[in-house]
């Protein structure tokens, strides 16, 4: 249970948890954004996002 815990503290998660959102949001409420913002969010977030999946702070690597 202490493991599970440990991953709510970590930063990462956190990061990933808004990174989701942020996406979702713009994808799913229609935001109109320019083509270069659009872009860079499109490239940026999902990376986070598979950061925070990838992220183990239970090891001592921290991946």
């Amino acid at each position: 249970m202490k493991d599970f815990l440990k991953r709510f503290k970590s930063w990462a998660l956190w990061l990933s948890i808004a990174a989701l959102v942020v996406f979702c949001v713009k994808e799913f409420a229609g935001i109109d954004v320019s083509d270069k913002v659009n872009g860079l969010m499109n490239a940026v977030l999902p990376i986070l996002v598979a950061f925070g999946i990838v992220n183990n702070p239970t090891s001592s690597t921290k991946f």
